[in-house]
């Protein structure tokens, strides 16, 4: 379809992913970038800058993915450079298990199951909060109790579920590989479930169904992604259903993912909404700040950052506090901090941060900060329910000094009057709000730990 021709290959890819990513994503990293040469199996792309290639190796991993399937090139391999340098020749397959999940399907002559850019998607680089523990723990059960008879509890399917971006593939292909690490004779697929209806539509022109099933229906492990969109697919639900049977049947293991449970996902069939529950079923809720920042520290630890200026605490509660409900645009706006402070050769700073967070959202990082946004984040930097913080007029230290600096930071971040921010604080009066502003300005003046913390609280906000 695509002869030889690199140019031909990456315009399909492209026109896939603009309809996949946001416009500024799209224009910032894939419109820069310029085919080279292709191989007959590899399409080697230019980046303009290290930025860009590791922006799209690590950020849009799962949208090449995608985008590889709609254009019917599944094993298409693609490899990034830096325009003027020179790239780096195909790298051999690794003889250590250890080293490269690639060997374990080795025995079959079959190529590792993952996709291409999944190779932090592993259980130890995973970072573990209050919303995601449960989850964790069961991915951990599977890997340690494959083949085991003794096991207590019945996992099979283990069906995460929770919001886009906050790990539940991390988590998916993390067992996949921890189970290829104890077990390398696995045969395992990792499925997308638009990219099985696709699969499917294409057996069913050329009369080929059987050959399909059979084909999934011969693993081990079946790493399901994305089944919410199955409702409106009805033969391809039939055809899920056969193979999950099958698979169940025959004690193999299924991982399924989704952005609801079972019981919420609209048109699914209910026998299959019935195997999707037979096993556990674990979420994964937005991280906490805590966690969030755990997460930036982890992503810090890549390779692609070693040589780069150290981010500052100031810098990552900033973004911690900004990118709250995914952990994939949290981490890319820590890389658009870190390389965009790298191109201007200065440490990231608050400066370069707004910037970076004006150009992946679009928005102005000082702009629309209400009266809520400022008293929930005072609560949760000092640990306060956010109904105490506001409804609560007591003298009690532990609420007396988180309600003064929301009070301070209100002032400080909104047009609002003295009056406007005391009918927040149950009705207060204008006078009480002045002295506890006033009171704030003080114990900075004289208490310098106070003010960084106030002054960090206030840049996370802004």
């Amino acid at each position: 379809m695509f002869a030889n021709d690199p140019h031909a290959l990456w315009e399909s890819i492209r026109q896939s992913l603009a309809g996949r990513l946001p416009e500024r994503t799209f224009q910032d990293w894939i419109e820069p970038c310029e085919p080279t040469t292709f191989d007959g199996a590899t399409l080697r792309i230019q980046t303009p800058s290290s930025s860009a290639k590791v922006w799209i190796e690590q950020q849009l991993a799962e949208e090449f993915h995608d985008a590889l399937h709609h254009c019917g090139l599944p094993h298409l391999r693609l490899s990034f450079s830096v325009a003027g340098e020179t790239p780096a020749a195909p790298a051999k397959a690794a003889t250590s298990k250890k080293k490269s999940v690639t060997v374990a399907s080795e025995p079959h002559g079959m190529e590792s199951p993952f996709p291409q850019g999944f190779d932090r998607y592993t259980l130890d680089r995973f970072v573990v909060g209050p919303g995601s523990q449960l989850a964790f723990a069961a991915a951990n059960a599977v890997v340690q109790n494959h083949d085991k008879s003794s096991a207590h509890l019945n996992m099979n399917p283990l069906f995460i579920y929770g919001g886009s971006g906050l790990g539940k593939t991390h988590l998916m292909i993390g067992i996949g590989k921890g189970l290829l690490a104890h077990h390398p004779n696995l045969r395992m697929a990792y499925l997308k479930v638009d990219n099985f209806f696709n699969e499917f539509t294409m057996a069913i022109n050329s009369k080929n169904t059987d050959a399909l099933r059979k084909k999934y229906q011969a693993n081990d492990v079946l790493l399901l992604d994305d089944i919410q969109t199955l409702g409106r697919m009805e033969r391809t639900q039939e055809e899920i259903f056969y193979i999950f049977e099958y698979l169940l049947q025959h004690g193999k293991t299924i991982v399924i993912t989704s952005d609801k449970p079972p019981e919420r996902l609209d048109g699914l069939h209910d026998r299959l909404r019935t195997r999707c529950k037979w096993g556990l079923t674990a979420d994964i809720q937005p991280p906490d700040f805590e966690t969030r920042v755990a997460i930036l520290r982890k992503k810090l630890e890549d390779d692609a950052f070693k040589d780069l200026p150290s981010v500052s605490e100031e810098v990552l509660n900033f973004i911690a506090h900004k990118a709250k409900g995914s952990v994939r645009d949290m981490e890319g706006l820590l890389t658009r901090v870190v390389f965009q402070s790298s191109f201007l050769g200065v440490v990231p700073n608050l400066e370069v941060a707004y910037e970076a967070f004006r150009g992946q959202t679009g928005e102005e990082a000082t702009a629309g900060v209400s009266m809520e946004r400022i008293c929930r984040m005072t609560a949760e930097t000092y640990n306060v329910p956010y109904l105490d913080l506001i409804k609560k007029k007591s003298r009690q230290q532990s609420i007396l000094l988180p309600r003064q600096v929301a009070m301070y930071l209100a002032r400080e971040l909104t047009n609002s009057s003295f009056g406007e921010i005391g009918r927040v604080f149950n009705n207060m009066h204008h006078s009480t709000v002045m002295n506890a502003i006033d009171s704030v300005k003080s114990r900075m003046q004289k208490d310098q730990d106070f003010h960084r913390q106030v002054h960090s609280l206030l840049n996370s906000i802004s």
